[in-house]
């Protein structure tokens, strides 16, 4: 009964996570680190196999969108590639942790709550500025900084992604989304081969086949809503979800503490 409502709350956040562009494992990490049935370790892993799957799918989904956006195309190849090495960079960091778990956990959802706070103040400012940039440089360094804290807080990191992308670039929010869900594919994509040339079957991995295909499936239904609803109706939702993760995360932190 416990792996079905896991399922249904994958299926949840990556249906949200494609149409908001917030990556799904922003919903999954707090959510599972909530129920306590998995280690940090675990749930990195189940997260991140999850938003890749997602990822993967919704991006090529988004692929003839983003070519028709030349301007864009050409900060999201260095945005990829940084993301690759901050994915890689993310999940050297989080190894150092995983011993000692209540610590992890604790640290990762304080980082998440901070980052989920600005996020929430600046997405919900209709008048935000952006720092306008149109250079490959900052593309590549905005990459590496989003895929390394994503890897490392196994979250996939849509709603930092796109917060960071839209205040860097100035783009619109359906452009950021896509941004942002190739910011994942790379930097969950390097992590997860890491931990597959490092040591995969220490991890409890027996959902990851459900959780991958779950996956799918809420990519498919995601990004389907994605093109029939407006950037503000896409806003409104990002904003939602936010506060949610906010609550999650104050309730992990003080359930960790008092362990």
């Amino acid at each position: 009964m416990t792996e079905i409502i896991y399922l249904i709350i994958t299926l949840i956040a990556t249906t949200l996570g494609a149409i908001a562009g917030i990556g799904g494992g922003v919903i999954i990490k707090p959510v599972f680190d909530a129920f306590g049935e998995y280690s940090a370790a675990d749930i990195s892993v189940i997260s991140s196999s999850a938003v890749f799957a997602m990822s993967t799918v919704s991006t090529l989904i988004s692929a003839k969108t983003v070519r028709e956006q030349k301007d864009s195309l050409k900060l999201m190849l260095p945005l990829a590639l940084g993301a690759s090495l901050g994915g890689y960079a993310g999940e050297l960091l989080f190894s150092r942790f995983t011993a000692q778990d209540s610590l992890i956990r604790i640290v990762q959802n304080a980082i998440l709550l901070v980052l989920i706070i600005f996020v929430v103040i600046y997405m919900k400012n209709e008048e935000r500025k952006s720092l306008q940039r149109n250079d490959w440089y900052s593309a590549a360094a905005v990459g590496l900084l989003l895929g390394c804290v994503s890897a490392f807080l196994g979250i996939g990191g849509g709603p930092i992604n796109v917060a960071v992308i839209t205040l860097v670039f100035g783009m619109e929010i359906k452009t950021s989304v896509i941004g942002s869900l190739i910011t994942i594919l790379f930097a969950q994509g390097t992590k997860l081969i890491s931990i597959a040339v490092k040591d995969a079957s220490s991890f409890n991995i027996k959902l990851l086949p459900f959780v991958i295909a779950v996956g799918v499936c809420g990519a498919l239904i995601g990004r389907a809503v994605n093109k029939k609803v407006s950037d503000k109706a896409v806003n409104r939702c990002f904003i939602a979800v936010q506060i949610i993760i906010i609550a999650l995360c104050v309730f992990n932190i003080v359930k960790n503490l008092a362990a």
